[in-house]
């Protein structure tokens, strides 16, 4: 079997950077939706 290379052109590495933009960006949103949670949980139950 050979093994053959693909060359990343310009337009797909432009889509894999926006997909890892749009990955980081929800996780960041996540974990500010939980800690903003937890802050408001914490003045709520104590």
């Amino acid at each position: 079997m050979t093994a053959q290379f693909h060359e990343t052109t310009e337009a797909e590495f432009e889509v894999q950077v926006r997909n890892l933009v749009r990955l980081v960006s929800a996780c960041t949103l996540g974990l500010w939706s939980f800690s903003a949670g937890l802050l408001i949980g914490s003045f709520l139950l104590f």
